[in-house]
Order: C-alpha cells, then sequence, then structure tokens
C-alpha cells in the first residue's frame, strides 16, 4: 500500500508546528487536514518573525485554532504506518520519522531528484492560500511526479 504526505507549518526554534496536512491515497482517495496549536507550543522572541513571513506567503496562521486539536496528529499518521509513503524533502520526511519510527518514508526529492514545478495547480482546500502551500496540491503532485518517473523508465 502506497500514500503520499504532505505538511506545511512553522519551524519554530522548538520544535516544528504541522498546520495542514495531505495523505494521498495511490487509489485517489485522500485525508486533509488542518491542525490547532500544539498546547505546549512555547514561541520564543526570535520565532515572530518566522511566524509572520508564513503568515505572508503560505496564509497559514500559527494561532488559528479552529480546527483539529494536535494531539490527533500522531493517531492520524498511526493510520498509515504500515503503507510506503513518499513525501518530498528531507524536512518533511524527520517529521514524519517522528511520528512513525518504523514506517518506510521515502523522500522523492533524494531518492528521484523531485523538485516541485514553480506552479502547482490549485485545488479546492479549507484555506484560501496559494496552491504552492497548500498540501493538498502538493500531494497530488508528488503523486502525478512518481507515476511519471515509472512511465518513464
Amino acid at each position: 500500500m502506497t500514500c503520499f504526505v504532505s505538511i506545511e507549518g512553522f519551524q519554530l526554534s522548538q520544535r516544528f508546528v504541522v498546520k495542514e496536512l495531505t495523505i494521498l491515497f495511490n487509489d485517489g482517495r485522500y485525508q486533509h487536514f488542518h491542525l490547532n496549536c500544539p498546547v505546549d507550543l512555547i514561541i520564543s522572541p526570535r520565532d515572530w518573525s518566522t511566524i509572520r513571513y508564513n503568515r505572508n506567503y503560505s496564509g497559514l496562521e500559527l494561532a488559528d485554532d479552529s480546527y483539529l486539536p494536535y494531539e490527533v496528529l500522531g493517531y492520524i499518521l498511526g493510520k498509515i504506518r504500515n503503507y510506503k509513503i513518499y513525501t518530498a524533502g528531507n524536512h518533511a520526511r524527520r517529521v514524519l520519522l517522528e511520528y512513525l519510527p518504523t514506517s518506510e518514508i521515502m523522500d522523492m526529492c533524494e531518492t528521484h531528484g523531485f523538485k516541485y514545478p514553480l506552479i502547482l495547480e490549485q485545488y479546492p482546500c479549507f484555506i484560501d492560500h496559494p496552491a504552492r502551500y497548500c498540501t493538498l496540491s502538493k500531494a497530488k503532485t508528488l503523486k502525478t511526479a512518481l507515476h511519471l518517473y515509472f512511465v518513464g523508465k
């Protein structure tokens, strides 16, 4: 079983905070989540510039707590622990490995030389933000890229 996972969030001084997550299954089904902030989050003074930058470019709000509790992230990811997981970027792979240490997680940037195109297709999302920062758009792009990779071989 295969799935494609994309995450967006905030890299703060103490940890990475996932705010948006998409799990796209090989058969086309997907789950798209937005998460609240962790209740134990400590923000240092130097984190504020990162928060402002992400808010301006990705449309994600660190303090927007109108979504799922952050504590369900481990439960959600636990549902795909037996899947072969494709993601893009060493950072995303490291975050996933924190929750899924025994899962097979492939970084397509490393294994297939993948790079996101400059313009991604816009898909309906819960947040009005550019496709470049939408995990749904990114996951669908990953899946298409992997299929093209294997067709080209």
